[in-house]
């Protein structure tokens, strides 16, 4: 516990009250408190925390932190400057700065997040070590596992689970953090590190507007100084303009040791041979460490990259290369990620997360390269979120497909039909596709998610692909407000069953 008369020493706050009174942990959220708190007043997007600062007592708040008095309260009030970009370092403060007692990884970019997490954990884990994860699929660690409300939580939930990974003898934990958390500053107060950038391509412009500040949303992990241990290592993909970028501004700011990895050998992580089949990966990877034999059972090129920014982890942490292989290739798949989905009617059935146009266009590209039969693909784009990429992820899915169903994703408060005249504008010089004539190819619009995966088992034959494009791990859909129960992976396999 921590008295308030310490946080107004560590951070100049104000003390409106008693400043000898403890609190044993801090929320944002009023609805989360249980009692003995520190409740923070934060200002969001939507709501005003403070107009739910006299719940949080009711509910038995042990004091307010906020950055105006707040009237009518009876607990005592800490006021500081600006809460909001402050919940981050306060709130590690409240539980004892966990992160410094943690070898903490991080892994930013708009695609490969999961993938490489995934492949960390099962590297921490092959080498003996307990490890926690948090990222989109859900929070992880000492045997308990919990929803993900967020790719990153908020500040407060995030330090509160760290504190509890240390608490419970966790040593590393690998985390995904999104462009969204770090411009909302909600892994402020953590020290990383490990940091990975995978690579950066048109997602999330309905938020940062345009690449560039997309990018440098990204930028503020590698180079605030705040974010760091001592002793830090970047590990970036140079294979994309953005990752050469990023590599150049670390190095030109002179900030710690970076990692480069590319599927070229102008980098220090490096394939010197590979071959991607329905079957997996095999390779020989270089690194400073020494050769490594790569035989996992993931899927795809994108996959090989994934591949390459975990070892950049192990090796970052000088583990050996016999463990760094081990994980890697005792990991057999990541939920939603090309996972494939068993049927005895000799179709290659996958579904993906790809909800982005250069996700979607190299999962089609994998798939495609593999030679195996027709590929037919359902894919929808989500609403209320970035309404230009429809058309470039209706233009790729038209051209790499056979078949192209466009469907609903998760259409929220906009209009599914509305959502799919967006797709379709994208698809040009391809034809509806004719159930009399189905070896033309073509495409099909249904708004039903269900029925439109129904659609493509009902067309693929043995030896096609089938590709259920969007949602991944996700097991629900949100129509309007509702966010009812649903799972491509279920409802694809037993479509497979009844076919």
């Amino acid at each position: 516990m921590i008295a308030l008369s310490e946080l107004s020493e560590k951070f100049g706050a104000r003390i409106i009250g008693d400043g000898s009174v403890k609190v044993q942990g801090i929320v944002s959220d009023s609805r989360m408190i249980k009692g003995g708190e520190l409740f923070a007043a934060c200002k969001g997007a939507i709501s005003d925390g403070t107009l739910f600062a006299k719940d949080a007592e009711r509910l038995g708040a042990a004091a307010v932190i906020t950055d105006k008095e707040i009237e009518g309260l009876t607990v005592p009030q800490v006021i500081v400057d600006d809460i909001t970009s402050r919940l981050g370092p306060v709130s590690s403060f409240v539980y004892g700065e966990p992160s410094a007692e943690l070898k903490l990884t991080s892994v930013t970019g708009t695609n490969g997040k999961t993938t490489v997490a995934y492949l960390s954990e099962a590297i921490f884990k092959a080498a003996g070590f307990s490890s926690g994860f948090i990222g989109t699929i859900n929070y992880r660690f000492c045997g308990t596992e919990r929803e993900a409300s967020h790719t990153t939580p908020v500040a407060d939930v995030l330090q509160g689970m760290l504190s509890e990974m240390v608490e419970c003898g966790t040593e590393y934990c690998v985390m995904e953090v999104s462009s969204h958390a770090l411009d909302q500053r909600r892994v402020d107060g953590s020290l990383f590190d490990v940091k990975v950038f995978t690579n950066l391509t048109p997602e999330h412009l309905d938020y940062h507007k345009d690449m560039s500040r997309y990018f440098e949303s990204k930028v503020r992990l590698f180079t605030d100084k705040s974010l760091s241990k001592r002793r830090s290592i970047s590990v970036v993909n140079i294979d994309g303009e953005y990752g050469v970028k990023l590599a150049d501004i670390i190095g030109n700011k002179g900030h710690q040791g970076v990692v480069t990895y590319s599927l070229s050998n102008d980098a220090n992580i490096f394939p010197e041979s590979w071959d991607v089949t329905l079957d997996g990966i095999e390779a020989v990877v270089d690194t400073p460490g020494g050769h490594l034999s790569i035989k996992s059972a993931l899927i795809g090129e994108h996959n090989l990259h994934n591949i390459l920014a975990a070892i950049g982890v192990g090796l970052s942490y000088g583990l050996d290369i016999e463990d760094i292989e081990k994980g890697i290739n005792e990991l057999k798949c990541v939920p939603g990620r090309l996972e494939s989905v068993s049927n005895d009617k000799g179709i290659n059935a996958f579904v993906d997360y790809a909800h982005t146009p250069d996700a979607l266009e190299r999962t089609l590209k994998v798939l495609k390269e593999l030679d195996c039969g027709r590929l037919i693909t359902v894919f929808g784009c989500g609403g209320d979120r970035d309404k230009e990429k429809r058309p470039v992820m209706g233009a790729s899915a038209a051209r790499l497909s056979d078949v192209a169903i466009v469907t609903s994703d998760n259409p929220r408060g906009e209009e599914p039909g509305s959502i799919i005249d967006d797709v379709v504008k994208g698809i040009v010089d391809v034809l509806p596709f004719d159930m009399e004539e189905p070896g033309k190819g073509g495409y099909i619009t249904e708004l039903d998610r269900e029925k439109a995966i129904e659609v493509a088992v009902s067309i693929a034959q043995a030896g096609d692909t089938l590709l259920i494009a969007g949602k991944g791990h996700e097991d629900y859909q949100i129509i309007g407000a509702e966010k009812t129960s649903f799972d491509d992976r279920v409802v694809l396999g037993n479509f497979l069953r009844d076919k």
